[in-house]
């Protein structure tokens, strides 16, 4: 699989919101300055954490939606995700291709089972730390040598009925577009964080009025 190819899981062709994405990747990443991707990153990872500090324990256990993550699933996923993310981005920083497995998806703990919240919040901001510091570091050092991991992407893209689901598909990134992918992880779950707290919100003025 070289830099430029996609494999997508379940062999269908890339849709046009995956295509998009990676011409957003590949333009961006190679339009941007170091310093440029390692703020846009400390920013990503600045509002989710204003944004979970002012959840409460009760409320990061509440699920809304029936079979979806609570956001304490949420906040766990992205730190298990983030810091394997970081062993990753080293590889690469390194002129290296990452070993091992891909990071997948959906990768979680059982941590939200029994951790207390902000143990989880605590996990959060101890993974965006160690990613903001290694980029931090990037942005002061000489460009590595060319490699690519491999990387498990996911978007929402448009049905024939008109409805909307998940495609995952495969590309080779360099570490200028994983760092990039690795901001838009953040932004993507902040928004979900935020649509969370909006159902749970709604779900318990419902229950009160009952």
């Amino acid at each position: 699989m070289n830099q430029h190819e996609t494999v997508v899981v379940g062999g269908e062709p890339l849709s046009p919101e995956g295509e998009q994405l990676i011409e957003y990747l590949r333009s961006r990443a190679a339009a941007m300055s170091v310093r440029s991707i390692y703020e846009r990153i400390r920013a990503a990872a600045n509002e989710i954490e204003a944004l979970v500090a002012g959840i409460t324990e009760e409320e990061s256990r509440r699920r809304p939606v029936p079979g979806k993550w609570t956001i304490a699933e949420v906040v766990d996923h992205i730190a298990q995700t983030q810091i394997r993310a970081c062993e990753e981005l080293r590889h690469l920083l390194a002129g290296r291709c990452p070993p091992g497995p891909p990071v997948y998806e959906a990768l979680r703990s059982a941590a939200p089972n029994w951790a207390p919240w902000q143990e989880l919040v605590d996990g959060l901001f101890s993974a965006n730390r160690e990613i903001v510091n290694l980029l931090a570091v990037a942005s002061e050092g000489a460009e590595p040598a060319p490699a690519t991991a491999r990387t498990i992407l996911v978007i929402t893209r448009k049905l024939p009925d008109g409805s909307t689901g998940p495609q995952i598909f495969i590309a080779e990134l360099n570490w200028r577009e994983y760092a990039l992918v690795q901001r838009l992880h953040l932004l993507d779950h902040r928004t979900q964080i935020k649509n969370l707290r909006a159902s749970g919100s709604g779900a318990s003025a419902a229950s009160s009025l009952g």
